[in-house]
């Protein structure tokens, strides 16, 4: 979208959004000769594009409440990807003491989510379309204690509340209590050996320890931002399962559910290559690639394939018998309009060509049946 403003608008503008920036912590380090301590605005755009802001707060809630769905929808994904398979047996292992902490009496679940929905301008269709929901793992500003996953298992145990049922998370060394955990780290699979040497990379779970912390926090009674549900709610494939005729309406009602759905992308299921309409959209990526993105159950749009990388690698499942497809999803891929933005970077300002996103933040905290904060 071309600015209207006029020059003299646009620096004073520039002006308030510097003072802003600086005074809320939107800053970066200035680099170069600059001394370490030196901070300037972080490169920002001016005028934010118009788009309808719908929240996905509730659904993600009501999705990861429904653990039967989970499982539905996530049991060839999880035969497939063993990382999502070992979230799955997470939850399922988990099952007896969150039922002691739900019947502890008094106690009420406390569910905290931190969301973003990305959106993008779609040429063809006109439409803004998600194209993205994340289940963030941030943290704000309260008293917090920083471990690692590794650190967990010796740091925290369980222990039983005052009516000697659930278990509550305190640290081994003092008693203290944790009321609530957020996860900064954890998302990423145990793809890869941490022998820095031999030149692998390091990643969340690089030994069992990590996963004996996911257990220890899910069998306790602190608040977590995410639980293992609301993980798992957000994976690729129940978001493709969502757009599924019938799905979302299922936990939103028609109204809202038509609502939503007008922002889904396409998004097809590749669990049954022999049904018809699976077999033809497949056919259609392979031969048309640049149309399609192909997602797997992570975080992050590094590891997506798309083109040629797309065309190949169904190919390949279909090869290999196609059972390998079900850890994927396929998705339309949205081809945003270039539009002329006001770019802010070391205090002047600058028009370009851009391509847009779309990025709604969104909060969600329920104790037991009622939500307190839901924006």
């Amino acid at each position: 979208m071309e600015s209207a403003a006029t020059d003299a608008e646009l620096d004073s503008l520039v002006q308030d959004a510097i003072v802003w920036a600086s005074q809320h912590g939107l800053v970066v380090g200035l680099g170069g000769t600059a001394p370490p301590a030196a901070l300037i605005h972080a490169p920002l755009s001016l005028l934010p594009a118009k788009a309808a802001m719908t929240t996905f707060n509730t659904l993600i809630d009501r999705v990861a409440a429904d653990e039967g769905y989970l499982f539905d929808t996530l049991e060839l994904a999880g035969q497939q990807d063993d990382f999502t398979g070992r979230l799955l047996q997470l939850l399922q292992d988990s099952k007896p003491a969150r039922a002691a902490a739900a019947a502890a009496a008094g106690a009420k679940e406390v569910v905290l989510g931190v969301h973003r929905s990305d959106y993008m301008l779609d040429a063809p269709s006109g439409g803004f379309l998600q194209w993205l929901q994340h289940t963030l793992w941030t943290e704000h500003g309260i008293v917090t204690r920083r471990l690692t996953l590794a650190q967990i298992p010796d740091c925290l145990q369980l222990q039983p509340d005052a009516a000697g049922a659930g278990s509550r998370l305190v640290f081994a060394d003092s008693g203290t209590p944790v009321g609530l955990v957020y996860f900064r780290a954890g998302y990423t699979p145990n793809d890869y050996p941490t022998d820095k040497e031999a030149g692998y990379t390091p990643n969340d779970y690089p030994t069992d320890k990590e996963w004996q912390a996911r257990a220890l926090i899910e069998a306790s009674t602190a608040a977590k931002c995410p639980t293992v549900a609301y993980q798992l709610a957000g994976s690729k494939k129940v978001q493709q399962d969502l757009a599924a005729p019938g799905v979302v309406e299922r936990f939103m009602g028609q109204q809202q559910g038509a609502d939503l759905r007008q922002l889904f992308a396409g998004l097809w299921s590749l669990d049954n290559i022999t049904e018809p309409t699976t077999a033809a959209v497949i056919q259609d990526a392979i031969q048309n690639p640049d149309r399609f993105v192909l997602k797997p159950q992570r975080e992050g749009g590094g590891n997506n394939l798309y083109g040629p990388e797309l065309s190949a690698a169904l190919q390949q499942g279909l090869a290999a018998g196609g059972d390998s497809l079900a850890a994927f999803i396929l998705m339309q891929r949205i081809v945003p309009p270039p539009q002329r933005s006001v770019f802010v970077r070391g205090g002047a300002w600058g028009e370009d060509e851009s391509l847009s996103e779309l990025g709604i933040y969104g909060t969600f905290l329920r104790v037991g049946d009622e939500v307190g904060v839901r924006w």
